[in-house]
């Protein structure tokens, strides 16, 4: 399998488990405690709402990063740094934690016409779209750069 497909079906195989793992013997929030929030939200079978198919996630994401070997990476870092996100980018290169992204700025890096044009062949609502790739884009690029930094960057 080329290293793009890999990569996804191991991020989509960890969002699946994350969401479908209870903690142990968890107790509810307190008044004060927020509950945690993790990726995209749950529909009523624990399966993301409104998700993409795994096909048409594939499909998006080699879109995006230019087939299985990931060739456009080093445009893509560049489109979210012109577009003044240059220190999430970083973080999701680097090792260590990543920097979150919202769904407007996925939108913001993409254009409207983009995002129209993806959501329009998944059939998934454009800001639940932007919403899913703003989780699984910075997952995607850390996987993509496991040493912390890129093979060739433009």
């Amino acid at each position: 399998m080329d290293i793009l497909g890999e990569i996804l079906k191991q991020v989509l195989e960890g969002a699946a488990q994350q969401q479908q793992q209870p903690a142990p013997q968890q107790r509810a929030p307190q008044p004060q405690q927020r509950a945690p929030q993790g990726g995209p939200q749950s529909g009523p079978q624990g399966g993301p709402q409104g998700m993409p198919s795994p096909s048409d996630l594939q499909d998006i994401f080699t879109q995006i990063f230019g087939g299985g070997s990931a060739e456009k990476l080093p445009e893509v870092v560049k489109q979210f740094e012109d577009k003044g996100l240059r220190e999430q980018v970083d973080s999701w290169v680097r090792t260590g934690p990543n920097k979150p992204v919202d769904r407007r700025q996925i939108e913001d890096v993409f254009g409207h016409k983009q995002m129209d044009d993806m959501a329009r062949d998944t059939g998934v609502d454009r800001d639940r779209l932007a919403e899913v790739l703003s989780y699984y884009i910075p997952k995607i690029i850390d996987a993509l750069t496991p040493q912390g930094q890129m093979q060739r960057r433009g």
